[in-house]
C-alpha cells in the first residue's frame, strides 16, 4: 500500500514548502496525556483553517506530527479504511542525539511488517521514508553522533529474514550511500540476511552475514544445520 502512496507523495514531495515544523512538542501535564496516539486540531495563526496533527504521549514528553508537513503520512490516513485503527497502531520512538530530537515513526503495519519514517524536530520540513514493509532490527548512532544507522529485516519465503541498512547524515539531513569495501556484491535492499551491524568508526559500518555461495532456501537450511559460519563485510558511507 505504501508503494502506491509513495508515488502520490513524490508528486507532493516528502517535504512541504513551508516554514512550519514536522514535529511540535506540546506543553501539557501528565493528566492531559492520551494513552494512544490520536488526531488533534489546532488553529493556525497564519492561516484561516486549522492544522491536523497526530499526538503521541512518550514517557517524558508529548509530541505532535504535523500531517501537512508529511504528505505521505497524510495520504496514508486519507486512504485508510479505518483511520482511528491505523493511528492506534502507530508507534513513535525518540532517538537521543546530543541536543537534537530525532524520532522514528512506525506505521502501516501488516503481518508484523511496517513502514518507517525518520523525523527530526531541528530540521525544517524534513521526513525520510527509510523502510517499507519491514521490521526495525537495530538503530545505532555513529561514535560522533553525526550519522544514524537503521537496520531493517523483511521475512519473505526464506528460513531467515533478508536485510537492508539505511544511513542518514544527521548534520546535513541526507541519506548516504553504502559502498561494499571488499567486493561489488549487492548485499543490501533485502537481498541477503545480515546477522548484525555495527559502527567501526564515524564513516565505516561492519556487518556479519551467513557464509553462503548464494541465497537459496536449501543453502540457508544447510547453513542452519552446520555451525553457521559467517563472513565480516565492511561498508563505507559515501555522499549520494
Amino acid at each position: 500500500m505504501i508503494k502506491k502512496l509513495l508515488c502520490i507523495a513524490i508528486l507532493l514531495l516528502l517535504t512541504a514548502c513551508s516554514e512550519e515544523s514536522v514535529i511540535v512538542k506540546k506543553e501539557s501535564t501528565s493528566e492531559d496525556a492520551a494513552t494512544d496516539p490520536e488526531i488533534v486540531e489546532q488553529q493556525n495563526s497564519n492561516k484561516k483553517e486549522t492544522d491536523k496533527f497526530i499526538e503521541f504521549a512518550l514517557p517524558d514528553e508529548q509530541v505532535m506530527i504535523n500531517l501537512e508537513m508529511v504528505p505521505i503520512l497524510n495520504v496514508f490516513l486519507q486512504t485508510a479504511a479505518n483511520k482511528d485503527k491505523a493511528i492506534a497502531k502507530m508507534d513513535l520512538t525518540r532517538i537521543n542525539v546530543d541536543s537534537k530530537s530525532v524520532y522514528l515513526l512506525e506505521f502501516s503495519c501488516h503481518n508484523k511488517l511496517c513502514s518507517y519514517l525518520l523525523l527530526d524536530q531541528s530540521q525544517k520540513n524534513q521526513a525520510f521514508l527509510v523502510a517499507d514493509m519491514a521490521q526495525s532490527e537495530q538503530v545505532q548512532l555513529s561514535p560522533d553522533n553525526s550519522k544514524i544507522m537503521l537496520h531493517f529485516n523483511r521475512k519473505l519465503s526464506f528460513p531467515v529474514p533478508l536485510s537492508d541498512i539505511v544511513v542518514i547524515d544527521l548534520d546535513n539531513w541526507k541519506p548516504l550511500k553504502l559502498k561494499n569495501v571488499a567486493a561489488e556484491e549487492k548485499l543490501l535492499d533485502f537481498r541477503w540476511p545480515l546477522i548484525s551491524s555495527f559502527w567501526v568508526d564515524n564513516n565505516t559500518i561492519e556487518v556479519f552475514k551467513p557464509d553462503l555461495p548464494k541465497v537459496t532456501t536449501s543453502n540457508i537450511a544447510n547453513w542452519q544445520k552446520s555451525n553457521m559460519p559467517i563472513n565480516k563485510i565492511q561498508f563505507d558511507t559515501l555522499k549520494k
